[in-house]
């Protein structure tokens, strides 16, 4: 036998590994690229989902949508310190124009957050504890407040200590619009509290999460790559039955 025909195998073998290797290179790659592609998904906390109008029965209120938890507490405020307050599940008509659906609190006429002696000192707020979800990797939230008729407002402060109002830092006044939570990821905690006018009730919390690809859109990546892992294992036994004829 000729050097050249003894050397066919190893040449044959290299070419097929150098295309195995390059068909799965091409298959990992896919399936990177697939991984990163998809866009944040939104969980949405609606406040008082069962349209309510009655006392919450506590100053405490869990919330869980698709498996993320967030907390609203209601206070009283003394200087920026929270006294813990009834909560309360507000729904009648529109007044306005404004939605008059979300969570208030029990110890006012209205059962709506009201506007202290100045802005920078509200007489009470509703906090939100989001650890939970910043934890599971929220990269984003936002609020939907409502009751926010024309000349009302309501600023939103950021903190890392439970019933501590904090940082003041921003104002909206847009009924029942996502607006964002400022600084996100900074602070644990947010809370709600009336600017100006009458007063406000939060209606909904959102946040965005990274998504998790679903297995059954993997599956047609990892099929290939086990088909190509495969036809590579079949071809070497083929290849060294030959190399012994």
């Amino acid at each position: 036998m000729s050097n050249a025909t003894s050397q066919r195998p190893t040449i044959m073998k290299r070419v097929f590994a150098y295309g195995v290797r390059n068909t799965a290179l091409a298959a990992i790659s896919s399936l990177c690229a697939f991984t990163a592609a998809p866009a944040s998904a939104t969980v949405v906390w609606e406040l008082n989902p069962d349209k309510l109008n009655a006392p919450a029965g506590s100053t405490t209120l869990a919330y869980t949508s698709e498996g993320y938890t967030i907390t609203a507490s209601g206070y009283d405020n003394n200087g920026g310190i929270g006294t813990a307050t009834e909560l309360f599940y507000k729904s009648v008509g529109p007044i306005n124009g404004a939605s008059e659906t979300g969570l208030g609190v029990a110890n006012t006429r209205s059962h709506e957050l009201r506007r202290g002696d100045t802005a920078s000192n509200p007489f009470d707020f509703i906090q939100f504890d989001l650890t939970s979800i910043l934890g599971a990797g929220a990269t984003s939230g936002a609020i939907s407040v409502a009751s926010v008729q024309s000349g009302e407002s309501f600023t939103l402060w950021g903190s890392n200590v439970a019933g501590v109002l904090g940082t003041e830092l921003i104002t909206y006044g847009t009924d029942l619009t996502f607006e964002s939570l400022p600084d996100f990821g900074q602070y644990d905690y947010y809370s709600i509290a009336v600017a100006t006018g009458g007063g406000v009730i939060p209606f909904a919390i959102s946040a965005e999460f990274p998504p998790v690809p679903e297995m059954s859109a993997l599956l047609p990546i990892v099929g290939l790559m086990v088909a190509v892992g495969s036809t590579h294992a079949l071809r070497r036994r083929k290849m060294a039955k030959a190399s012994l004829v």
